[in-house]
């Protein structure tokens, strides 16, 4: 995939985040990484990134855990994939080559250009709802 396992985590961890509380109040890790087979510690740690990045908020004690810092439809997978990933995994070269664009373009780079652009767009314009939607029209297609 174009994210790394680390980012499918944090996308899927927010995912069962904001379907669980909509609300809004604090959720601890262990509820939602509870039978999603991702190690706990790892999950902490992409959570502690995001609340840097300030797509979640974060609470210590009793009724603390984490919560979202806005409305899932204001948060882009963009500043997702930015937060974890950064954004030169997407922009770098498909063959590795230090210097590729318009310039000094490798032997991909103009079949790569278009399909990145679309990846860009993609990830500029779906939101962590747009996720939720999706996911219930296709597990429940009658909602």
């Amino acid at each position: 995939m174009i994210y790394s396992v680390g980012c499918e985590y944090a996308i899927r961890t927010l995912i069962k985040l904001a379907r669980s509380n909509s609300a809004g109040g604090f959720v601890l890790l262990r509820n939602l990484i509870d039978s999603e087979n991702m190690p706990e510690h790892f999950v902490g740690k992409l959570m502690q990134t995001l609340v840097h990045a300030d797509i979640l908020v974060s609470a210590k004690g009793r009724g603390g855990g984490f919560a979202l810092s806005r409305p899932a439809g204001q948060i882009t997978l963009r500043q997702i994939v930015s937060a974890i990933d950064g954004d030169e995994r997407i922009d770098r070269c498909i063959l590795g080559f230090a210097s590729c664009d318009e310039l000094q373009p490798c032997p991909q780079h103009d079949e790569w250009a278009p399909i990145r652009r679309q990846i860009g767009e993609l990830l500029d314009h779906t939101t962590l709802q747009d996720l939720i939607k999706a996911l219930e029209k296709k597990y429940h297609p009658s909602m």
